[in-house]
């Protein structure tokens, strides 16, 4: 008995919301960003965020008593835009398919083989491309997700407004003058980076880290509300990992109070992730200070993920065109934005 579109939906249907759900969650910044609520639902043509480079008020010193008061208003309020993109992926199974094969099993064995893998395969290059700029091909080209902001600020070839140049720069942030998320940076009203260059990781590998770390920590308040996510390309991850094994426990003479180990390796409240999808031979890190080692330090606090559309999947229905097939539509439309960028930085090195 072959297998109809009314049964193979019956099935889908109670799996549609968990191969989205592995969709989001498969991704560490968009998991990050769900879990604290940073993946809103929102409309409009733009996703826009104001921001001030510089207080909303002078003030002035009182020497004698009859200063006039600075009536200064804000000055200094931009807005950061960024594009919505969309993205579509038609999922068709052949008719055949379904002639051919009967049984729930075979339903379950259908799902796993189209729906379930091509989200696999969205999932991967989203991730590379929000990580490097470059997809990974396998179910959408560079050029498919160009719309999107790439945290890879070495990227610069994006399409749509704000998106053009990647977030987090390899570079201090004196040099830093690209215009992202629709405004130039300048450290005059502070939209830039934070920068650390690692020489050789067992030479300055952890010192530089830790530093880029409390830089970023700085701007958003204090150590305690540092970032929180940060992402290594396996080569640094795996001299990061020698790092933590090489240190040793420290025994405390008498103090009554300290039970910890002073050796710990932490990055603040940051939990450290390698990404296999973080590449640093790709394409945009050649030539650049990143082909050495990536590593992201990211304060999901100022990140965002603004959705017109949450990924979804529509059931599958027949084609009435020129194919064969039944077809589910998955899609999806939204954009990231960082609100704040002195509370975001990046280090190159540290893969050797």
């Amino acid at each position: 008995m072959a297998i109809s579109t009314e049964i193979l939906n019956t099935t889908f249907a109670d799996l549609r919301g968990p191969l989205v759900n592995s969709f989001v969650r498969s991704n560490e910044l968009l998991s990050a960003l769900m879990d604290k609520a940073r993946m809103p639902s929102e409309g409009g043509s733009l996703i826009e965020r104001s921001f001030a480079g510089g207080a909303p008020a002078r003030g002035v010193g009182v020497f004698v008593g009859d200063e006039l008061l600075n009536m200064t208003r804000r000055q200094q309020t931009k807005r950061f835009q960024v594009e919505p993109h969309r993205i579509v992926a038609a999922i068709n199974i052949p008719k055949k398919e379904l002639l051919f094969n009967s049984g729930k099993l075979a339903v379950i064995r259908l799902i796993e083989e189209y729906p379930q893998t091509t989200l696999e395969g969205a999932k991967a290059d989203l991730n590379a491309f929000l990580l490097t700029g470059v997809s990974r091909g396998l179910v959408f080209q560079t050029a498919d997700l160009a719309g999107f902001l790439s945290v890879n600020g070495e990227f610069a070839a994006g399409s749509g407004t704000g998106v053009t140049n990647g977030l987090l720069k390899f570079a201090t942030p004196a040099t830093q003058n690209q215009n992202v998320q629709s405004v130039p940076k300048s450290t005059s009203y502070s939209h830039f980076n934070q920068y650390g260059a690692i020489t050789a990781y067992a030479t300055d590998g952890l010192p530089t880290l830790r530093k880029t770390y409390r830089q970023c920590a700085h701007y958003a308040g204090g150590m305690g509300k540092g970032p929180d996510l940060v992402v290594m390309d396996d080569d640094t991850y795996t001299n990061f990992e020698d790092s933590r094994l090489s240190l040793v426990r420290v025994t405390l003479v008498e103090d009554k109070t300290e039970k910890s180990n002073m050796l710990g390796l932490d990055l603040g409240v940051a939990k450290v992730y390698s990404s296999i999808d973080l590449d640093r031979t790709a394409s945009t890190f050649s030539g650049t200070p990143a082909q050495f080692g990536v590593t992201y330090i990211l304060n999901t606090d100022y990140l965002e993920m603004p959705l017109m559309e949450a990924p979804s999947i529509t059931p599958f229905t027949e084609r009435v065109g020129d194919q064969d097939v039944v077809t589910a539509i998955f899609s999806m439309q939204g954009n990231l934005i960082c609100t704040k960028t002195p509370a975001q930085g990046c280090v190159s090195g540290g893969a050797i």
